[in-house]
């Protein structure tokens, strides 16, 4: 950005100056949102987008209810203040889910919007990045750190950096657990992964569990999830071909077709 800020001597810049900057600081957002592919009118928008293409509530709330047992079970007994920080929060699913199993929980996200609907829910949301909320965090004051399709919206890292900071704030044993779509399901990566303008880009399973290594975590796992089944190929009998060679491309197409759309990365807080 060009141009001067104040006169000489400290006085304050004509008012041409000031429309000169408002102008160049119009045409910078301009062409951020071109590289983004999303805009503030998509921001506008996006819970809209999310109501449409995430799905019901009902569902969202059955699919993430599989991750209760793992979270519950890390939670320490009679402990006071949120002990679970979900970063990007989206429409609170998580969040009721966790209140209602009588689990003191918040949220932090940078969308406004989304956070004001949250707040209209009787949820606890911050209005902050997610990675420099938990800094604001004392360390070793959660016992979960979650993360429902957030990842693919950063960069490789933004993610080294909120991983980063569940770790410090995390209790040694507290669980990391992120979700996201799953490339390796080939209608996920190459499809329905870029219905979102705001994802990145995919990413695969193997280097989110090496992220979270590097971030420091332990004993981390990789949990496929929600698995389609439009179809079963099983029964799949190819001519002139062999019933075993028949079942692996059967499997094959199984995996890379109706196979999981999503998965977890589940690390440990070391001591």
């Amino acid at each position: 950005m060009t141009g001067p800020v104040s006169k000489p001597g400290g006085s304050p810049p004509a008012t041409s100056e000031i429309a000169e900057l408002r102008a160049e600081v119009a045409a910078l957002r301009e062409r951020l949102a071109a590289l983004t592919g999303a805009g503030p009118r998509f921001a506008e928008v996006y819970p809209a987008f999310e109501d449409r293409f995430r799905g019901s509530t009902a569902d969202v709330r059955a699919r993430l209810s599989v991750h209760l047992p793992r979270v519950l079970a890390a939670v320490t007994p009679g402990a006071a203040g949120p002990r679970v920080l979900d970063a990007g929060p989206g429409r609170g699913e998580w969040l009721a889910l966790l209140a209602e199993a009588g689990v003191a929980a918040a949220g932090a996200d940078d969308h406004a919007g989304m956070v004001e609907l949250l707040r209209a829910q009787g949820l606890d949301v911050a209005h902050a990045d997610a990675a420099a909320h938990l800094a604001t965090l004392a360390p070793g004051s959660l016992d979960a750190v979650t993360a429902f399709h957030v990842v693919e919206h950063l960069d490789t890292d933004a993610v080294l950096g909120l991983f980063g900071a569940a770790r410090r704030a995390l209790r040694p044993g507290g669980v990391l657990l992120a979700e996201t779509p799953n490339p390796t399901n080939l209608v996920m990566g190459a499809c329905n992964f870029h219905l979102d303008p705001t994802h990145r880009t995919p990413v695969p399973p193997a280097r989110l569990e090496f992220l979270a290594g590097a971030a420091g975590f332990t004993g981390i796992e990789i949990v496929p999830l929600h698995p389609k089944e439009d179809l079963d190929l099983s029964g799949l009998r190819l001519p002139g071909v062999s019933a075993e060679a028949s079942a692996a491309v059967a499997l094959a197409l199984q995996k890379g077709l109706f196979g999981p759309q999503d998965y977890a990365v589940v690390g440990t807080a070391p001591g």
